[in-house]
């Protein structure tokens, strides 16, 4: 696979890369049930495999940007489509639905420099998979807590004696359901992309 990760390689195949994970983010995001897979009671958000697959082959930078622009097309699906209140009221901050999915590669990348050499490829993706996962729902719902508190508790008819209580649910039935499903797929992709590339 060609080194997508290096300062001096702005070529054309990396800007159309570029280009097709941005292309596979709006489909996810804007195309019912490719993005988000709702069975209730759970409701799974599968579009940060594409982030995470962009930062493995293109580096964190990338994977920022990349994040940065599904963070931006989650901002305004708020305001155009709501798939519920707590959509309306708690995603339209950009510092709960673009800040977290911009952070997201950057500390993934950080986890990465500290591991990759210690496990085998399979192993590393499978990690980062879930890694990314985790990051992902962590980083939003921290987000929530520190921005948008008042409002997620009222809709949730929660009150602070319970938010941690709330908090743990939806890591539990949304989050890990996330992260086991991204460390699956993440050396499938991988090793379908090295082919390709």
């Amino acid at each position: 696979m060609r080194d997508f990760k290096s300062k001096n390689n702005f070529s054309v195949k990396k800007i159309t890369l570029i280009s097709i994970f941005m292309a596979i983010i709006l489909i996810q995001t804007w195309i019912p049930f490719l993005g988000y897979i709702a069975i209730p009671p759970l409701n799974i958000t599968i579009i940060h495999v594409t982030v995470i697959l962009a930062s493995l082959v293109m580096g964190g930078k990338t994977g920022a940007f990349i994040g940065f622009f599904w963070g931006l097309n989650s901002l305004i699906r708020a305001y155009t489509i709501p798939s519920s209140p707590m959509y309306i009221y708690i995603f339209s901050s950009p510092l709960v639905s673009v800040l977290p999915r911009f952070l997201m590669p950057i500390c993934l990348m950080a986890i990465s420099s500290a591991i990759k050499n210690r496990l085998t490829h399979a192993n590393y993706y499978r990690l980062m998979g879930l890694a990314g996962a985790l990051l992902n729902t962590i980083l939003v719902l921290s987000a929530i807590v520190v921005f948008k508190r008042e409002d997620y508790l009222q809709i949730q008819g929660a009150s602070m004696a319970n938010l941690w209580s709330v908090l743990m649910g939806i890591i539990l039935v949304n989050g890990i359901p996330e992260a086991i499903f991204s460390a699956f797929v993440m050396p499938l992709l991988m090793r379908a992309v090295k082919q390709i590339l």
